[in-house]
């Protein structure tokens, strides 16, 4: 028997949004999945569809799937949100975990997949498919490494330099000198191979260090 499920999927490709919604047919009922061609078309129909759960693409015209999410985030609808989208790089993933949806699978995935995943969601948990939890655990093994690198005033300090401080105002901080600050700077250069601190952020950032 067909489980009542409330689902929305948002993807630009028609041939996309009809397959999928066709793929799940064995598992909820046809009538309780509406296909939206836009985030914006999404947003106009949620009031009076309230879906449980919206499975989302990336890649798509006026409003991506990101912008899409940030804004689900920001109005606090009560959705959740399955990234379903062949965009699997590991920017992509770490942007969408950091607006915080709720599982991310590709579009290569099996309608079974799908299903286990909304599934899993709606139970309150996440669900990430095999190839995207490979890639969040090799960023989370080298933001280990990168950490260990540092002592933990050094990364107070890496920390601070990308929120735009000075070494100055790092000093009064932290209360020790600012030439102090600048010694465990060099050390910080030294480490990470570069000579100033426009380069540290942009490695903070690309290792996993710092968000911005």
């Amino acid at each position: 028997m067909s489980k009542v499920v409330k689902i929305a999927i948002v993807d630009d490709h028609p041939l996309f949004r009809i397959g999928t919604r066709m793929a799940l047919m064995p598992f909820y009922e046809l009538n309780n999945i509406s296909t939206y061609a836009t985030g914006q078309l999404f947003f106009e129909a949620y009031n009076d569809f309230k879906p449980q759960i919206v499975l989302l693409d990336i890649m798509m015209p006026e409003m991506n799937g990101l912008q899409v999410a940030e804004k689900i985030k920001a109005e606090n609808l009560d959705v959740k949100i399955l990234v379903l989208s062949a965009e699997t790089d590991e920017a992509t993933i770490l942007k969408a975990m950091e607006i915080g949806v709720d599982g991310f699978i590709s579009k290569s995935a099996l309608p079974e997949e799908i299903y286990n995943a909304i599934e899993t969601i709606l139970a309150g948990a996440d669900y990430f498919g095999e190839d995207i939890a490979k890639i969040l655990k090799a960023v989370a093994e080298e933001k280990k490494v990168q950490e260990e690198l540092f002592s933990s005033r050094e990364l107070e300090i890496i920390r601070y330099c990308a929120d735009g401080l000075m070494s100055k105002e790092i000093a009064e901080k932290l209360c020790i000198s600012a030439r102090t600050v600048e010694g465990h700077k060099l050390n910080i250069f030294r480490k990470m191979g570069i000579t100033n601190t426009a380069e540290l952020i942009k490695y903070s950032v690309r290792n996993g260090i710092v968000k911005l």
